[in-house]
Protein backbone atom coordinates (compact mmCIF):
# COMPACT_ATOMS: atom_id res chain seq x y z
CA UNK A 1 0.00 0.00 0.00
CA UNK A 2 2.86 2.19 0.57
CA UNK A 3 4.46 1.72 -3.17
CA UNK A 4 0.53 2.27 -4.18
CA UNK A 5 0.77 5.64 -1.97
CA UNK A 6 3.94 6.56 -3.54
CA UNK A 7 3.01 5.82 -7.30
CA UNK A 8 -0.04 7.78 -7.36
CA UNK A 9 1.97 10.93 -5.57
CA UNK A 10 4.23 10.84 -8.10
CA UNK A 11 1.93 10.19 -10.99
CA UNK A 12 0.17 13.26 -9.68
CA UNK A 13 3.33 15.21 -9.37
CA UNK A 14 3.73 14.96 -12.52
CA UNK A 15 0.75 15.20 -14.42
CA UNK A 16 0.53 18.62 -12.61
CA UNK A 17 3.82 19.91 -13.24
CA UNK A 18 4.30 18.86 -16.54
CA UNK A 19 4.85 21.19 -19.41
CA UNK A 20 1.84 21.96 -21.54
CA UNK A 21 1.69 21.95 -25.50
CA UNK A 22 1.04 24.41 -28.11
CA UNK A 23 -2.71 23.39 -28.19
CA UNK A 24 -3.30 22.84 -24.16
CA UNK A 25 -1.91 26.11 -23.61
CA UNK A 26 -3.96 27.73 -26.36
CA UNK A 27 -7.23 25.63 -25.39
CA UNK A 28 -7.13 27.56 -22.08
CA UNK A 29 -7.94 30.52 -23.85
CA UNK A 30 -11.74 31.82 -24.71
CA UNK A 31 -12.92 29.39 -27.35
CA UNK A 32 -14.65 31.59 -29.76
CA UNK A 33 -14.74 35.10 -30.87
CA UNK A 34 -11.12 35.75 -30.62
CA UNK A 35 -8.20 36.21 -32.52
CA UNK A 36 -5.28 33.67 -31.24
CA UNK A 37 -1.23 34.09 -30.93
CA UNK A 38 0.97 31.39 -29.78
CA UNK A 39 5.04 32.37 -29.04
CA UNK A 40 7.56 29.59 -28.31
CA UNK A 41 9.58 31.77 -26.54
CA UNK A 42 12.44 29.44 -26.02
CA UNK A 43 12.08 28.56 -29.86
CA UNK A 44 12.69 32.52 -30.57
CA UNK A 45 15.46 32.69 -28.05
CA UNK A 46 17.33 29.52 -29.38
CA UNK A 47 17.31 31.24 -33.06
CA UNK A 48 18.65 34.75 -31.79
CA UNK A 49 15.62 36.73 -32.61
CA UNK A 50 13.66 36.89 -29.32
CA UNK A 51 15.08 40.77 -28.44
CA UNK A 52 14.45 41.68 -32.06
CA UNK A 53 10.63 40.70 -32.22
CA UNK A 54 10.12 42.11 -28.03
CA UNK A 55 11.67 45.21 -28.64
CA UNK A 56 15.56 46.73 -27.37
CA UNK A 57 15.52 46.03 -23.36
CA UNK A 58 16.98 49.75 -23.38
CA UNK A 59 13.00 51.10 -24.99
CA UNK A 60 11.49 48.66 -22.05
CA UNK A 61 9.23 51.20 -20.09
CA UNK A 62 9.58 51.82 -16.25
CA UNK A 63 6.47 49.99 -15.13
CA UNK A 64 7.58 47.02 -16.74
CA UNK A 65 10.79 47.38 -15.01
CA UNK A 66 9.12 47.65 -12.03
CA UNK A 67 7.40 44.98 -12.26
CA UNK A 68 10.37 42.35 -13.25
CA UNK A 69 12.12 44.26 -9.41
CA UNK A 70 8.99 43.42 -7.53
CA UNK A 71 7.61 40.12 -9.16
CA UNK A 72 11.14 38.66 -9.96
CA UNK A 73 9.56 37.63 -13.17
CA UNK A 74 11.76 38.94 -16.10
CA UNK A 75 10.24 37.03 -19.88
CA UNK A 76 13.68 37.15 -21.48
CA UNK A 77 14.21 34.61 -18.86
CA UNK A 78 11.55 33.35 -17.04
CA UNK A 79 9.07 32.86 -19.94
CA UNK A 80 9.04 29.39 -21.98
CA UNK A 81 5.74 30.13 -23.86
CA UNK A 82 2.81 32.25 -24.15
CA UNK A 83 -0.86 31.50 -25.75
CA UNK A 84 -2.98 35.48 -26.18
CA UNK A 85 -6.43 35.70 -27.28
CA UNK A 86 -7.85 39.18 -28.52
CA UNK A 87 -11.10 39.12 -27.92
CA UNK A 88 -13.96 42.15 -28.13
CA UNK A 89 -11.54 44.67 -26.99
CA UNK A 90 -10.14 42.69 -24.17
CA UNK A 91 -6.96 40.46 -23.69
CA UNK A 92 -6.32 36.79 -22.20
CA UNK A 93 -3.10 35.24 -21.62
CA UNK A 94 -2.08 31.95 -20.81
CA UNK A 95 1.91 31.84 -19.93
CA UNK A 96 4.20 28.92 -18.93
CA UNK A 97 7.28 29.47 -17.46
CA UNK A 98 8.90 30.33 -14.07
CA UNK A 99 6.96 32.18 -11.18
CA UNK A 100 7.52 33.05 -7.93
CA UNK A 101 3.84 33.10 -6.73
CA UNK A 102 4.53 34.54 -3.47
CA UNK A 103 6.18 37.57 -5.08
CA UNK A 104 3.11 37.38 -7.92
CA UNK A 105 0.79 37.31 -4.73
CA UNK A 106 2.25 40.59 -3.00
CA UNK A 107 1.83 42.89 -6.58
CA UNK A 108 -1.38 43.36 -6.57
CA UNK A 109 -2.15 44.68 -2.69
CA UNK A 110 1.04 46.75 -2.89
CA UNK A 111 -0.03 48.65 -5.84
CA UNK A 112 -3.84 49.12 -4.66
CA UNK A 113 -5.30 45.51 -5.83
CA UNK A 114 -5.88 42.48 -3.32
CA UNK A 115 -5.90 38.70 -3.11
CA UNK A 116 -8.56 36.20 -3.07
CA UNK A 117 -8.83 32.58 -2.71
CA UNK A 118 -5.80 32.43 -5.12
CA UNK A 119 -7.14 35.07 -7.46
CA UNK A 120 -5.68 38.71 -7.46
CA UNK A 121 -7.00 41.79 -8.83
CA UNK A 122 -4.78 45.19 -10.07
CA UNK A 123 -6.09 48.52 -11.50
CA UNK A 124 -5.08 48.26 -15.29
CA UNK A 125 -3.34 51.22 -16.77
CA UNK A 126 -6.43 52.13 -18.34
CA UNK A 127 -9.34 53.63 -16.88
CA UNK A 128 -12.30 50.69 -16.38
CA UNK A 129 -9.73 47.92 -17.08
CA UNK A 130 -8.14 45.16 -14.14
CA UNK A 131 -5.67 42.63 -14.50
CA UNK A 132 -6.69 39.23 -12.89
CA UNK A 133 -3.80 36.62 -12.33
CA UNK A 134 -3.72 33.20 -10.54
CA UNK A 135 -1.75 30.54 -11.21
CA UNK A 136 -4.27 27.19 -11.74
CA UNK A 137 -1.30 24.72 -12.23
CA UNK A 138 2.56 24.29 -12.01
CA UNK A 139 4.41 26.54 -13.83
CA UNK A 140 1.22 27.79 -15.64
CA UNK A 141 -0.26 31.57 -15.25
CA UNK A 142 -3.26 32.83 -16.32
CA UNK A 143 -3.97 36.68 -16.95
CA UNK A 144 -7.44 38.71 -17.89
CA UNK A 145 -6.94 42.18 -19.07
CA UNK A 146 -10.80 43.39 -18.98
CA UNK A 147 -13.29 45.07 -17.56
CA UNK A 148 -15.34 42.87 -16.37
CA UNK A 149 -13.96 39.19 -16.67
CA UNK A 150 -11.76 37.41 -14.40
CA UNK A 151 -8.46 35.19 -15.15
CA UNK A 152 -10.25 32.39 -13.35
CA UNK A 153 -13.39 32.72 -15.93
CA UNK A 154 -12.04 32.76 -19.14
CA UNK A 155 -8.17 31.11 -18.90
CA UNK A 156 -8.61 28.00 -17.94
CA UNK A 157 -7.79 24.42 -18.49
CA UNK A 158 -10.31 22.78 -21.06
CA UNK A 159 -11.07 21.49 -24.02
CA UNK A 160 -12.01 22.91 -26.98
CA UNK A 161 -14.60 21.19 -29.26
CA UNK A 162 -12.06 21.48 -32.01
CA UNK A 163 -8.20 21.66 -30.76
CA UNK A 164 -6.41 23.92 -32.80
CA UNK A 165 -3.76 22.87 -35.09
CA UNK A 166 -0.45 24.65 -34.23
CA UNK A 167 2.57 23.40 -36.10
CA UNK A 168 6.39 23.40 -34.60
CA UNK A 169 6.95 27.37 -35.21
CA UNK A 170 8.28 30.17 -33.09
CA UNK A 171 5.15 32.28 -33.84
CA UNK A 172 1.74 30.98 -34.51
CA UNK A 173 -1.12 33.70 -35.43
CA UNK A 174 -4.80 32.75 -35.89
CA UNK A 175 -7.02 35.58 -37.42
CA UNK A 176 -10.63 36.27 -37.67
CA UNK A 177 -11.88 37.95 -40.62
CA UNK A 178 -13.44 40.70 -39.28
CA UNK A 179 -10.53 42.20 -38.08
CA UNK A 180 -9.06 42.45 -41.35
CA UNK A 181 -12.06 44.48 -42.20
CA UNK A 182 -10.37 47.83 -41.90
CA UNK A 183 -7.06 48.31 -42.85
CA UNK A 184 -7.23 51.70 -43.46
CA UNK A 185 -4.16 52.18 -40.63
CA UNK A 186 -1.51 49.64 -41.71
CA UNK A 187 0.76 50.26 -44.69
CA UNK A 188 -0.24 50.49 -48.26
CA UNK A 189 1.77 46.94 -48.84
CA UNK A 190 0.20 45.17 -45.72
CA UNK A 191 -2.60 46.50 -46.71
CA UNK A 192 -2.78 45.06 -50.50
CA UNK A 193 -1.54 41.25 -48.96
CA UNK A 194 -4.14 41.38 -46.38
CA UNK A 195 -7.05 42.31 -48.48
CA UNK A 196 -8.09 39.15 -49.73
CA UNK A 197 -8.01 37.31 -46.21
CA UNK A 198 -11.36 39.09 -45.44
CA UNK A 199 -13.37 37.31 -47.31
CA UNK A 200 -11.72 33.89 -45.49
CA UNK A 201 -13.21 31.62 -43.43
CA UNK A 202 -9.83 31.45 -41.10
CA UNK A 203 -6.04 32.82 -41.53
CA UNK A 204 -3.48 31.45 -40.12
CA UNK A 205 0.08 32.72 -39.84
CA UNK A 206 3.64 31.09 -38.91
CA UNK A 207 6.93 32.16 -38.52
CA UNK A 208 9.77 29.70 -38.11
CA UNK A 209 13.33 29.09 -38.30
CA UNK A 210 14.83 28.35 -42.48
CA UNK A 211 16.24 24.78 -42.35
CA UNK A 212 20.24 25.06 -42.95
CA UNK A 213 20.39 28.90 -42.24
CA UNK A 214 20.27 30.39 -39.08
CA UNK A 215 19.96 34.56 -40.68
CA UNK A 216 16.60 33.04 -42.55
CA UNK A 217 13.27 32.17 -41.44
CA UNK A 218 9.83 31.74 -43.36
CA UNK A 219 6.57 33.18 -43.01
CA UNK A 220 3.69 30.45 -43.42
CA UNK A 221 0.00 31.00 -44.41
CA UNK A 222 -2.81 28.90 -44.43
CA UNK A 223 -6.25 30.35 -45.18
CA UNK A 224 -9.77 28.44 -45.06
CA UNK A 225 -12.09 30.03 -48.08
CA UNK A 226 -15.62 28.80 -48.22
CA UNK A 227 -14.68 26.11 -50.96
CA UNK A 228 -12.36 25.34 -53.33
CA UNK A 229 -13.56 27.28 -56.06
CA UNK A 230 -12.57 30.60 -53.83
CA UNK A 231 -9.79 28.69 -52.25
CA UNK A 232 -8.60 28.87 -56.37
CA UNK A 233 -9.35 32.77 -56.71
CA UNK A 234 -7.81 33.38 -53.67
CA UNK A 235 -4.88 31.66 -54.80
CA UNK A 236 -5.30 33.62 -58.33
CA UNK A 237 -5.14 37.20 -56.21
CA UNK A 238 -2.04 36.27 -54.55
CA UNK A 239 0.17 35.53 -57.52
CA UNK A 240 -1.26 38.49 -59.26
CA UNK A 241 -0.21 40.63 -56.07
CA UNK A 242 2.78 38.58 -55.80
CA UNK A 243 3.67 39.09 -59.94
CA UNK A 244 2.75 43.26 -59.32
CA UNK A 245 4.65 43.88 -56.52
CA UNK A 246 8.05 42.23 -58.31
CA UNK A 247 7.71 44.61 -60.67
CA UNK A 248 6.76 47.52 -58.51
CA UNK A 249 9.84 46.97 -56.08
CA UNK A 250 12.46 46.08 -58.33
CA UNK A 251 14.35 43.99 -55.99
CA UNK A 252 14.29 46.21 -53.17
CA UNK A 253 15.14 43.14 -50.40
CA UNK A 254 15.35 45.19 -47.65
CA UNK A 255 11.35 45.94 -48.07
CA UNK A 256 8.74 44.59 -46.59
CA UNK A 257 6.92 44.77 -49.97
CA UNK A 258 9.67 42.50 -51.51
CA UNK A 259 9.53 39.83 -49.18
CA UNK A 260 5.62 39.91 -49.84
CA UNK A 261 6.46 39.44 -53.39
CA UNK A 262 9.11 36.72 -52.94
CA UNK A 263 5.17 34.74 -52.12
CA UNK A 264 4.51 31.26 -53.39
CA UNK A 265 1.27 29.57 -53.55
CA UNK A 266 -0.61 26.46 -53.49
CA UNK A 267 -4.08 25.08 -52.75
CA UNK A 268 -5.74 22.13 -51.61
CA UNK A 269 -9.35 21.86 -51.52
CA UNK A 270 -10.40 25.02 -49.40
CA UNK A 271 -7.27 25.75 -48.40
CA UNK A 272 -4.56 28.15 -49.65
CA UNK A 273 -1.37 27.97 -48.27
CA UNK A 274 1.71 30.62 -48.86
CA UNK A 275 5.09 30.94 -48.39
CA UNK A 276 7.57 33.35 -48.06
CA UNK A 277 11.12 34.05 -46.95
CA UNK A 278 12.05 36.44 -44.28
CA UNK A 279 15.73 37.57 -43.46
CA UNK A 280 17.03 38.74 -40.14
CA UNK A 281 17.82 42.07 -41.46
CA UNK A 282 14.01 42.52 -42.22
CA UNK A 283 12.65 41.41 -38.65
CA UNK A 284 15.69 43.72 -37.52
CA UNK A 285 13.92 46.46 -39.14
CA UNK A 286 10.45 45.94 -38.19
CA UNK A 287 11.20 45.79 -34.41
CA UNK A 288 12.85 49.23 -34.94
Amino acid sequence: MILGGVLLGASAFWFHSRPYGAAQLVQMLPPDHSSYVYIDVNALRSLGILDLLAGAKSLEEADYEKFVKDTGFNYRTDLDSVGVAFREGEVYYAAQGRFNWAKLEAYAPAHGGKCERFMCTVAGSEPGRNVTYYMPRTGILGVAVSKTSTAGDMVAPGTWRTPPRIENAGVWVSVLPEVLSDLSKLPAASRLFLAPLAQAKSAIFILSGAQGNKDSFELRMRATAKDAAAANQFATQYKDLTTGLSKMLKNDAGDLGAVLAGGQFSTKDADVMGTWPVSRSLLQALAK
